[in-house]
């Protein structure tokens, strides 16, 4: 069991320190107690490319594959019936591809079987829930991430931002024209999420978070290494784009839908997460050991 953290103990870095960690960019997803089997086996990918680098996070698509109740391999659905209105069988591979990418559709991850849980419990919180899942699933998606998430309403947030976040992070991997169509997929799938609005001018807006948003992001950061007041702190749960406190609210009500079980005692918090969602959903293999 992880031992408890103290609330008024200094928060650590974020980022990948060495001695247990799993080196690798991008790390303030992670924390340095992050298990790299427990990523693989849950269904978080580390590092790579993405389908950002050449399609959106497919809201539309994977709502539309939700909807038909399609649990098992959609392969029928999406290539011979073609249920997503697909213009051709190339068209219709890609989108299979990218939505087993994105999502697990068809394929055995914990995450991902979690997400067409909660999907059914929260249907305001879809689109949260939703990129929250691709941020999990792409690492594209996660490099240009803080040029949308420590924007504040009424920002103007336009793709050459995201390109020189990632840019910073991940110097020459992409040529113009890929780091171009990256950064405009990206901006594209915080718009379907909620995080932005408008055609060309991005303008940052205020998303919508539920307690089931709230369960699934605490979710993701407990299998990224975070415990207690760090858990709260990480960028998992400033997808939630809300502060602190209201973080903390969010998960006492998800307490009570038997999401999350949360225990404060003093300068103490205690986060449990996954099993909490492994019993809700019967879901398995959530590194419960």
């Amino acid at each position: 069991m992880r031992q408890p953290v103290k609330l008024n103990e200094p928060i650590a870095s974020k980022g990948w320190t060495g001695g247990s960690s799993v080196a690798s960019p991008g790390g303030e997803w992670f924390a340095p107690s992050a298990q790299m089997h427990v990523l693989h086996a849950t269904g978080i990918k580390v590092e790579g490319g993405g389908p950002h680098q050449s399609k959106t996070m497919m809201l539309a698509e994977i709502s539309a594959l939700f909807a038909h109740g399609a649990d098992a391999d959609p392969s029928e659905l999406i290539l011979t019936q073609n249920l997503l209105g697909k213009p051709s069988m190339r068209a219709r591979q890609v989108a299979l591809v990218r939505l087993r990418e994105l999502y697990g559709v068809g394929v055995s991850a914990p995450i991902c079987a979690v997400l067409r849980h909660l999907w059914n419990m929260d249907g305001a919180g879809r689109p949260m829930l939703a990129i929250l899942c691709a941020l999990a699933r792409d690492p594209s998606l996660r490099g240009g991430a803080s040029a949308v998430i420590t924007a504040v309403p009424g920002d103007q947030v336009r793709w050459p931002q995201i390109a020189a976040t990632f840019e910073a992070q991940f110097p020459s991997r992409y040529g113009a024209a890929m780091a171009k169509s990256l950064a405009q997929n990206s901006a594209s799938s915080w718009t379907q999420a909620g995080f932005l609005k408008g055609a060309v001018r991005k303008e940052r807006v205020r998303a919508v978070a539920t307690p089931v948003t709230a369960a699934y992001a605490a979710l993701l950061a407990s299998l990224c290494g975070f415990g207690g007041p760090l858990l709260l702190e990480s960028l998992w749960m400033d997808v939630l784009d809300r502060p602190v406190e209201e973080r903390l609210r969010l998960l006492r009500q998800a307490e009570g839908m038997g999401l999350v079980r949360v225990r404060s005692a003093g300068d103490v918090l205690e986060i449990e997460v996954r099993r909490p969602i492994a019993d809700l959903t019967g879901v398995s293999g959530l590194g419960l050991g």
